[in-house]
């Protein structure tokens, strides 16, 4: 992975969600080397929890679809809002997304080079210079590396103003799952 991919995926992501933070980074970071995997303990808490999700929500259309949280797009969020607009299957969804869980395993290491990679990207002179704090983002990298890369939810500030829905899928099935209803994909 060229550490050019990884930079335009965060970039990508800040300009479309200015506001995201350190914790909104690792998420993203974590979203993309380690997929959903963590978030199903089993089919029928997850089917629970997409219809919970779903009833929360007003189907939206005109924003993204899928937006990319890997630098080379193999694992993508699907944005609940534009596909319950387009009348897009929950049941077909959970069969993906529990594929899609099972298909990517995760890898520590990879983390470890992705948060390395974006440690140096806030360094002065560099793409990111003064936007995060490099105190605190080492913090985080320490305290998530010790932790074997746990997950992390979103920051109160990111849920607050973009109220993510979505749901982690990998290329492939996300791709799949539109082509057999016919959506139209639209994506970052």
């Amino acid at each position: 992975m060229a550490t050019d991919s990884l930079e335009k995926l965060i970039d990508a992501h800040l300009k479309r969600y200015p506001e995201m933070d350190i914790l909104d980074v690792y998420k993203l970071l974590h979203q993309g080397a380690f997929g959903a995997g963590h978030s199903i303990s089993n089919r029928k808490t997850a089917r629970e929890w997409l219809d919970h999700e779903a009833s929360l929500i007003k189907p939206e259309s005109g924003s993204p679809l899928l937006e990319s949280v890997h630098p080379d797009g193999a694992i993508m969020r699907l944005h609940l809002r534009p596909y319950l607009a387009a009348n897009g299957s929950l049941p077909a969804l959970l069969d993906v997304y529990v594929k899609s869980a099972d298909a990517v395993k995760g890898d520590p290491a990879m983390m470890q080079s992705w948060w390395n990679a974006f440690s140096q990207m806030i360094l002065p002179d560099a793409p990111f210079a003064g936007r995060f704090d490099e105190r605190s983002v080492g913090l985080v990298g320490r305290t998530r590396a010790a932790e074997s890369w746990a997950t992390a939810p979103h920051s109160p500030r990111y849920i607050a103003l973009y109220k993510p829905y979505y749901r982690l899928l990998t290329r492939e099935y996300a791709n799949g799952l539109l082509s057999q209803q016919t959506i139209p994909s639209s994506d970052i």
